[in-house]
């Protein structure tokens, strides 16, 4: 396996864990409130990159399904300092590396 395969591989572990850690675990409770609050289902949402800072504050892109890919940011209690739709998803990959990972699995069907 070369490095890039490898690297590839990780980043598709961390955006499937990721997304089942959105959809069953209690940690993101206020990300699926988030999501419901926005008209979103957590069930057909992807996670597809996160930054938790020290301060609880959250960084993080959401796939929905209808395509669109949604920059937020929260802080240490749970306020919503940031939701954009964002069109072209490429600028994001400096700050999220497993976001086109997500996309491509998104697109070939292998997370829903």
């Amino acid at each position: 396996m070369t490095k890039r395969q490898h690297s590839e591989k990780v980043l598709r572990e961390e955006v499937t864990e990721w997304t089942e850690w959105l959809r069953d675990d209690e940690d993101f409770a206020d990300l699926r409130d988030l999501l419901a609050a926005k008209g979103l289902s957590p069930s057909e949402t992807i996670l597809a990159g996160l930054i938790n800072g020290e301060d609880n504050s959250r960084y993080g892109v959401f796939l929905t399904p209808g395509d669109k890919c949604i920059v937020f940011e929260t802080t240490g209690d749970d306020k919503v300092t940031r939701w954009e739709e964002v069109r072209d998803a490429k600028p994001l990959a400096k700050d999220f590396r497993a976001l086109e990972t997500a996309i491509a699995l998104k697109r070939d069907g292998d997370i829903a």
